[in-house]
């Protein structure tokens, strides 16, 4: 594979998963998941395993998050070495009563190929926040990240 094929092989995971969660369809959203894949969802709790995955998300999608829909965007891909990823996504949620009043979240994710196959190992989310810039450093990589939009 070329380094293309492999950004939309990663994409793709991003994408399967997508489809997954707005099917309501928790073992479609674990698919791209290897079996011993590690999950840490927006509150800091972490699944291991496809499975536990799938299972945890049958169950919000029936419950709390029932009428939602998510839209993804990734933001940026990384190849740590030619066969790990590292991507930034973000995600945006509407319908329903959103829970919390969330309305994004944001997630890291590591994804590895073994042979022609690319799967996420690594998925951490979080709900972004707003707060003043701490400094100069601060303010450069909020504006940087403003321009990149």
């Amino acid at each position: 594979m070329t380094r293309t094929s492999d950004e939309e092989a990663v994409r793709a995971l991003v994408d399967a998963f997508t489809v997954g969660w707005n099917a309501h369809d928790g073992t479609a959203c674990a698919r791209p998941f290897a079996p011993d894949a590690d999950f840490t969802n927006i509150m800091g709790l972490t699944a291991r395993g496809r499975e536990t995955i799938a299972r945890g998300h049958d169950e919000i999608l029936s419950t709390i998050f029932r009428d939602t829909r998510i839209a993804s965007k990734v933001e940026r891909i990384r190849f740590i070495k030619p066969d790990v990823a590292v991507a930034e996504v973000a995600f945006e949620l509407e319908g329903g009563e959103l829970p919390f009043g969330l309305m994004r979240s944001s997630a890291g994710l590591v994804a590895t190929k073994d042979e022609d196959s690319w799967s996420i190992v690594v998925f951490r989310n979080m709900i972004p926040f707003e707060r003043p810039a701490a400094g100069p450093v601060e303010r450069a990589l909020v504006e940087n990240a403003s321009s990149r939009d």
